[in-house]
């Protein structure tokens, strides 16, 4: 379990991270050419997190062109998710969330069966095939109960070739996971928040589910033993961003030495304001910040995609995206019922998790065209 691993990773880290030193054009290059033969260390990751200052601009633009050459092709390929908000109903109190338990000016709601069947018709005509369940710590949503959705997605999917089911909730043990992949699930995502575990406590202590660090560390053990694909990733705005990046690039490079796979994708999500109230964060992530740690976790391991998706402008996205990345580029506003069932009745402010920036297919297609890209959305290898 990765909790047994966590102390002396977290140790290196803060060694690695004291002692990192800004690196000069030339030993970018040094790094960035070692990269094409080998996997680069924990030390070359964090001197190339050091390149987001106004006084290095020339050792991030080396790195933004490096990647740019190495990672996009004459034709490029994303991979889509369409997730489906099941509930907002939460018993966790994040402060960076509008399904907190103490936001009590939220119209919470869940999706019973028939609402799920609106919803997966909508997504599903527009072409999307990868479907991601998304819900807050909502108790109702048991193991034997997230069957039952699973098997009407399944029903609607009509087993097409490339098509599957992602889950993104609360923790689960190993046999439920298991219980859930025989019912046909395929991935599990889960974004560790932050691994700082002091900052990660002063942001959950108060929360009943969230609050157990441990648990939730271990999550991707859990699912990785009983068969399912994980994403990793973290929350961009809660601790220092160098530090989570080189934390989940670690974590991730533990869980395929433990397991022999890689997780498939790392998220990207990054704080943003909720019903209107923008948060005033002390760890605020930059959009320079932002994009080299994009940058350094393809590099760090290019054979993990990035998840680019639409609490992001889509000018951000598009400049950053690269072949075999995962975009989303509509998502319900983030809301149960966001592209049928409750679009018109609740509006995003009200039962939305966080401000989103949508596109339609025809717009986001036609960007990925002018780009060389074009999109997938039955991707899923079984």
């Amino acid at each position: 379990m990765f909790s047994k691993k966590y102390a002396e990773i977290d140790i290196e880290i803060k060694r690695i991270l004291a002692n990192a030193i800004t690196p000069s054009p030339k030993k970018v290059e040094e790094i960035l050419k070692k990269s094409k033969s080998r996997k680069i260390s924990l030390e070359e990751i964090a001197e190339l997190l050091k390149t987001n200052e106004q006084e290095t601009e020339k050792q991030f633009n080396l790195i933004k062109n490096f990647v740019y050459s190495e990672f996009r092709k004459e034709k490029n390929i994303l991979k889509s998710i369409a997730p489906i908000y099941l509930s907002s109903h939460c018993i966790d109190t994040c402060r960076y969330c509008n399904y907190s338990a103490k936001r009590k000016d939220v119209k919470r709601t869940r999706l019973n069966l028939l609402d799920l069947e609106e919803e997966l018709n909508e997504v599903i005509s527009i072409g999307n095939k990868v479907i991601e369940f998304t819900l807050a710590t909502d108790s109702t949503f048991t193991p034997k109960k997230l069957v039952e959705y699973i098997a009407k997605t399944k029903t609607k999917l009509h087993g097409e070739k490339g098509s599957g089911i992602l889950l993104c909730s609360d923790y689960f043990s190993e046999l439920d996971y298991q219980l859930l992949k025989d019912a046909g699930l395929w991935g599990m995502i889960q974004w560790d928040e932050t691994l700082n575990k002091n900052k990660y406590q002063r942001w959950h202590t108060c929360s009943p589910r969230k609050s157990n660090f441990k648990e939730r560390i271990n999550n991707h053990d859990r699912a990785l033993q009983a068969g399912l694909e994980v994403a990793t990733g973290f929350l961009f705005g809660l601790s220092e961003f160098k530090y989570d990046t080189l934390m989940q690039i670690a974590k991730a490079r533990y869980l395929e030495k433990e397991y022999g796979v890689k997780p498939f994708v790392f998220g990207t999500p990054r704080i943003k304001t909720i019903a209107r109230k923008k948060l005033h964060l002390k760890n605020e992530v930059t959009n320079n910040e932002y994009e080299i740690a994009l940058m350094a976790y393809k590099i760090a391991e290019p054979q993990i995609a990035r998840w680019l998706q639409t609490r992001e402008t889509p000018e951000l996205n598009l400049r950053n995206m690269v072949d075999g990345d995962m975009y989303t580029y509509a998502c319900g506003e983030v809301k149960p019922g966001g592209y049928k069932v409750n679009k018109e009745r609740i509006n995003s402010y009200e039962g939305g998790q966080f401000r989103v920036i949508e596109m339609t297919k025809k717009q986001f297609e036609q960007e990925l065209r002018k780009r060389n890209f074009q999109v997938d959305y039955s991707w899923i290898k079984k």
